[in-house]
């Protein structure tokens, strides 16, 4: 009975998730542009720390009205252009529905959705205090970073977590619009980028993961399907160093 009492209490207690926290103000800049390409934008959740502040009547913060119901976050859900999320729990139910998802501030770094072709992922910044400089994606790995889910971890190793910034989100959002909307194809410099990235990350996999971790995750050959924030890593070629 105590030690039932001591893992029940354990998960009571959510802080070692602390570093997946994000603030709602970051999103109101990219919310502000999608609604100038004429979409309407829901801020989704059950339990909000505060309000997302917008007098556009076309940015409506569901999670704080009397509307918000489990079955409309379905229909939300099954009917949404895309998702703009941080894999925060309500973006599996556009997942069912095989709605388009673009996922900012992904954390653990390893853990993205990289089977599919409608993700559009960018992560957190991983910076190296003593160093002041942010870490490579090969380099996450090779520090134990790619699947670590206890904010303890970060600090043990020196690394600070930056949220992406609201110009990094809005163009990720913008990103997915422009793929919905006119099929905007990648030139060639940004295939080979992704292409890159897509080969880096599938033998990081390999390399830093435990088989059956990663067999679970990605199959016995990962394939990674999903992109890179395309403005991103055009502005940082060194991330895939």
């Amino acid at each position: 009975k105590y030690e039932l009492k001591k893992v029940s209490a354990r998960y009571r207690d959510w802080t070692y998730h602390d570093f997946r926290n994000h603030d709602i103000d970051h999103f109101i800049l990219a919310a502000e542009e999608l609604t100038k390409r004429g979409y309407f934008v829901f801020r989704m959740g059950v339990v909000a720390k505060k309000p997302m502040k917008s007098d556009n009547p076309k940015i409506i913060d569901y999670v704080n009205t009397e509307l918000r119901s489990d079955f409309m976050d379905i229909y939300l859900g099954a009917k949404c252009s895309f998702c703009l999320s941080t894999r925060f729990g309500f973006d599996d139910l556009p997942q069912i529905f095989n709605r388009p998802i673009a996922v900012v501030n992904n954390m653990p770094a390893g853990n993205i959705h990289a089977h599919r072709e409608n993700f559009i992922v960018m992560i957190k910044h991983h910076v190296l205090k003593k160093e002041k400089r942010r870490l490579t994606l090969s380099e996450i790995f090779s520090n134990g970073l790619a699947f670590a889910v206890d904010g303890k971890i970060y600090d043990q190793k020196g690394i600070e977590l930056v949220d992406n910034t609201p110009e990094e989100i809005r163009d990720v959002a913008i990103e997915m619009v422009e793929k919905l909307e006119f099929n905007q194809k990648l030139n060639p410099e940004d295939e080979e980028l992704q292409k890159t990235f897509r080969r880096l990350f599938a033998s990081n996999i390999k390399r830093f993961t435990h088989k059956g971790y990663y067999h679970k995750f990605y199959g016995p050959d990962p394939e990674i399907k999903s992109s890179i924030s395309t403005k991103f890593l055009r502005e940082n070629k060194n991330w895939l160093n």
